[in-house]
């Protein structure tokens, strides 16, 4: 047996969000909407880069539309990087 046939090869899918989410206590208020959709562990939010990034990553299929809907619904904005850069 070959130590590759124990190997197990995880796929993740990610997406990442340009957002306006700049501040610890943003990011505390997204948090609970957050864990909820996509898990606590599966989120993270740069708010020192410029685009405020928002990653999210998952062993399943992310729906990037319930994402983005949570963060309106806590006040903020997003939108897909890879959207954003189609659009402008």
């Amino acid at each position: 047996m070959h130590a590759f046939d124990k190997l197990k090869i995880l796929k993740m899918e990610f997406i990442t969000f340009k957002t306006n989410i700049n501040s610890e206590s943003a990011v505390e208020k997204i948090a609970p909407l957050l864990n909820t959709i996509v898990g606590k562990a599966n989120w993270q939010i740069d708010i020192s880069s410029s685009d405020k990034k928002l990653t999210a990553y998952s062993q399943s299929i992310l729906n990037e539309i319930e994402i983005i809907s949570a963060i309106h619904k806590a006040g903020f904005s997003a939108i897909s990087i890879e959207d954003y850069y189609l659009i402008y």
